[in-house]
């Protein structure tokens, strides 16, 4: 299995290029690119590490209401298509966050289904694919689209393209009390990009705030709500062995990034090191 890491947590990608050399040189073998530069691909085939998803330019405008500045975000997003596929990138990670929060998601996916079958078909022409997170996205509305069976099945069923799929990450499965391994395999073939990440669920907190963060006060760790907090693979509700066989079992051949979103990592540049590499010792135990 290729492990990567998705740069963007990262106190340590101030320095981009440092941070490249560091993770070739402590086993990790793919990164996650924040966007189609010519200048970064190189760099990471020289290290040896391999491009996994590219985020596209143009994405956060994609569902906006003005029907102008999703023509406008769709013209974006279709050049970003070219650039990477130039670049030899082939999975595209996106997040369908609307602009405007308080919007249903049924209104959302109506808009979804106007704009992305076209940018669907451009990917395919371009031997890309597609990989959208399930991050259900901030409060208080948690408003986006893409993050539940309910709703990857009516956009399947709208869009059979085998090129439109799935960001596998277990950890906002846990969050909102979805069956990661029954998403594996209902939706395993749609699995274009994985995330390595786990979220950890506190019962004292649970019974204090139910499903609700906190009404006084902050959650102790950030990327949390007090009952639940992200983490690394290990440390939290996943069985990662679970996964690791599922993925098998669907013949996942792609990477899986570390996102590293844990508390107890994202103080400084070495806290950020020793999470990296205490994620990357337990996903390699995972798939041993």
């Amino acid at each position: 299995m290729k492990i990567g890491v998705r740069c963007s947590p990262l106190r340590l990608k101030s320095n981009l290029p440092a941070l490249l050399e560091w993770l070739a040189a402590n086993g990790f073998t793919s990164v996650d690119l924040g966007a189609p530069d010519r200048d970064t691909v190189a760099l990471c085939r020289k290290l040896g590490l391999q491009p996994g998803s590219v985020d596209l330019p143009g994405s956060a405008a994609l569902l906006a209401k003005d029907p102008a500045r999703r023509n406008a975000a769709v013209t974006q997003v279709r050049e970003g298509i070219r650039q990477a596929a130039d670049l030899g990138l082939r999975t595209w990670f996106v997040c369908f966050v609307p602009e405007d929060r308080e919007r249903s998601r049924q209104e959302l996916f109506e808009v979804w289904r106007q704009v992305m079958p076209d940018l669907v078909t451009c990917l395919e022409g371009a031997g890309m694919r597609l990989a959208m997170e399930g991050w259900p996205g901030p409060g208080p509305h948690y408003a986006t689209l893409g993050c539940t069976p309910e709703v990857w099945r009516a956009m399947f069923a709208a869009i059979p393209s085998p090129a439109l799929g799935l960001c596998f990450d277990p950890s906002h499965l846990v969050r909102l009390g979805i069956d990661y391994r029954r998403v594996l395999k209902e939706f395993g073939s749609r699995v274009h990009h994985v995330h390595g990440k786990d979220c950890a669920l506190d019962a004292e907190e649970r019974y204090r705030l139910g499903c609700l963060p906190p009404a006084f006060g902050a959650p102790r760790f950030v990327c949390s709500e007090g009952w639940w907090r992200y983490c690394i693979p290990g440390d939290g509700e996943v069985s990662w062995r679970d996964v690791a066989v599922g993925l098998e079992a669907v013949r996942y051949d792609g990477v899986v990034s570390v996102e590293l979103e844990d508390g107890l990592y994202m103080a400084d540049d070495d806290a950020n090191r020793r999470g990296l590499l205490a994620a990357l010792r337990q996903l390699n135990e995972a798939w041993r």
